[in-house]
């Protein structure tokens, strides 16, 4: 039995259904073939990530915490919050009036006491000026009186030498002439010697007294003239000493006193007030101010807490029962926000604690940079945390 023969116009037709079919063949495979690798791409990840666990911390910096040195009132606020601030920048000032008005009144007091002061001391330039020159005359003629006592002493030695030479290298008995007021006036010595002459034993006596005389004159005079320069010396001590005893007698030391007091009070009184210029004890951001302005504070009372964002740490709370999981030292993956970074665990807390109530109990886990570099986020943001 044979066959028949297709009609020569079918075979075309044949052809062009088998190539649509292939076509919606492949357009059926296509979201297949997605399918699958999605799911190979998500067990991979699966595969990867089996066993970690994530979790949410927060990031922390070190703080200080800036309190109030003095009671008193906000006035003014010098740095805003998130604000970076240098060491011993200002950050709020704080008034008293109670201080002020102290403040106030000592330098009145001050400026009370420094007229008081002046007056004080020219008072002892007058009776300075007045004591000198009374001093200084006295001086004056003391010297003058020193100066006559000690010329009639050299006047009278003189005397006294030259008739003690005379009586005895003069084998003649030959005397110098002398008039009765030769000794009443001894300057009369300087003049022209005249000759010698030849004298009695009358006059050899009255030579030899005017000798004793002219001694005993000599000795007087000299006695004076110390006693003078004894009168110098306790003047001259006594115009050194003058200042200082008219300092004392005109009131000036008592007022220089009280003055040096008024003044170490006002300097107190403005350290105090300098004090209460609250300024930061570090480089930092400004944290949340818990008082404003015109708020009244107490001394020791918290004003705000200063961030130190070059000390940055991740603070996540652990489950109790996968904190094995972790030691000091171990790393750990951190997601800022899309932004992948690395972690170093600094510290486990040896103590468990619960959160709102809750039956399981967690493990605070302190975590620091390491690696890269973590990006600038706010402090307490919240920071995935993946450990396995």
């Amino acid at each position: 039995m044979t066959s028949s023969p297709l009609p020569a116009d079918t075979a075309p037709a044949t052809s062009d259904n088998g190539s649509v079919s292939s076509g919606l063949s492949i357009m059926r495979l296509l979201p297949l073939a997605a399918v699958a690798l999605l799911s190979g791409l998500g067990a991979t990840v699966w595969m990867a990530r089996a066993g970690e666990v994530r979790l949410i911390g927060f990031l922390r910096a070190e703080q200080s915490v800036v309190y109030a040195p003095h009671y008193g009132r906000i006035e003014s606020v010098q740095a805003r919050s998130g604000e970076a601030v240098k060491p011993r920048q200002a950050l709020i000032h704080l008034t008293d009036e109670s201080l002020d008005h102290e403040i106030s009144a000592k330098s009145r007091e001050v400026a009370s006491l420094q007229a008081a002061l002046e007056q004080c001391r020219a008072k002892a330039e007058v009776q300075m000026s007045l004591q000198r020159r009374s001093v200084d005359e006295k001086l004056l003629r003391t010297r003058l009186e020193s100066a006559k006592f000690l010329r009639e002493h050299y006047a009278a030695n003189f005397e006294h030498v030259s008739l003690r030479n005379i009586a005895k290298g003069s084998s003649t008995t030959r005397w110098l002439a002398a008039t009765p007021d030769f000794l009443s006036q001894p300057e009369r010595i300087f003049d022209t010697i005249p000759e010698p002459v030849v004298t009695p034993d009358a006059m050899r006596f009255s030579a030899v007294m005017r000798q004793e005389l002219a001694r005993n004159l000599a000795e007087v005079n000299k006695v004076q003239s110390e006693l003078c320069d004894q009168h110098i010396a306790k003047l001259e001590t006594l115009r050194e000493s003058l200042p200082e005893m008219i300092r004392k007698a005109a009131g000036v030391d008592v007022a220089e006193a009280k003055l040096a007091q008024a003044n170490e009070q006002l300097e107190s009184l403005n350290q105090q007030k300098a004090a209460m210029s609250v300024a930061s004890p570090g480089h930092g951001i400004v944290g949340v101010y818990s008082k404003h302005v015109a708020d009244p504070v107490g001394v020791g009372e918290a004003l705000v807490t200063i961030h130190d964002r070059e000390r940055p740490f991740v603070e996540v709370d652990v489950p109790s029962r996968e904190v094995i999981k972790l030691q000091v030292g171990q790393t750990l993956q951190l997601d800022f926000a899309g932004e992948d970074r690395t972690g170093r665990v600094e510290f486990i807390c040896p103590q468990a604690h619960n959160r709102n109530g809750e039956t399981d109990s967690w493990i605070t886990v302190r975590v620091r940079p390491a690696g890269k570099l973590w990006p600038e986020v706010a402090i307490g943001s919240a920071v995935a945390v993946r450990m396995k």
